[in-house]
């Protein structure tokens, strides 16, 4: 694949809220996912969608921290706790959780990409490597995207999630490329803008969403809205 010849040579990506937005479509797997388990089990309702079920996941984290980095495990071991202690047998409730994760997983997958977004990874993989860094489980093998990227990475594989260094570290070893030839493209300003600085890549806060930059504070990197925009950003870096 012929590169450009500018500073940037390689451009990576988050998924979740860049490529698409993640609100709906993950409320949604959330539910289809908890109904089947309240329908199989009724006693499940009033705890799936409480606090009852969010504390569980703090205290599978709490006792494993590096649960957080594994997020598809997590969801099926908080599922399995949560059935064990409302009467089912271990079992039958690892062998549930599982199944409810295939539910979630994929629903998960049924994303709308932001405008363009398609049409503009495929012309900026003609002139940079392109690579993902997610700390989420999306597969974009799954989506059918896999061919606009020439590599892929998550928390899960590096055992560190977004804002730590493991992932961007990786990225470079994957490119052979310096820090300073690398340029990051996400919506969170703590675990992609500034993960991304950290390390020292260049870094586009791409936002989408038109959120608020955090406490009042300025972005001192290059916005985005448009994915229309993102060419000509990466080439002004």
């Amino acid at each position: 694949m012929q590169k450009n010849n500018m500073t940037i040579k390689a451009v990576t990506f988050d998924l979740d809220d860049t490529l698409w937005p993640l609100y709906d479509v993950i409320m949604q797997s959330h539910k289809l996912s908890n109904d089947w388990l309240i329908n199989k089990f009724p006693q499940m309702e009033g705890i799936l969608f409480t606090e009852q079920e969010r504390s569980m996941w703090g205290k599978l984290i709490k006792e494993e921290p590096a649960l957080a980095n594994r997020l598809s495990e997590l969801r099926k071991k908080v599922i399995t706790a949560l059935l064990v202690e409302n009467g089912v047998e271990e079992k039958e409730a690892s062998e549930c959780s599982e199944q409810a994760f295939d539910i979630f997983l994929e629903e998960r997958h049924k994303v709308a990409y932001f405008d363009g977004v398609l049409e503009v990874l495929e012309d900026l993989g003609k002139q940079y490597t392109l690579g993902v860094l997610t700390n989420g489980n999306a597969s974009i093998e799954t989506l059918g995207i896999d061919h606009l990227f020439d590599f892929y990475l998550n928390a899960e594989m590096v055992n560190d999630s977004k804002p730590g260094a493991k992932m961007f570290e990786q990225a470079m070893k994957e490119t052979s490329l310096n820090p300073n030839e690398i340029c990051h493209v996400g919506d969170h300003p703590i675990n992609d803008v500034q993960g991304a600085l950290n390390v020292g890549f260049k870094a586009i806060w791409l936002n989408a969403l038109e959120n608020s930059w955090p406490d009042g504070q300025i972005c001192h990197v290059p916005e985005v809205k448009h994915w229309s925009e993102l060419k000509a950003t990466i080439k002004d870096l």
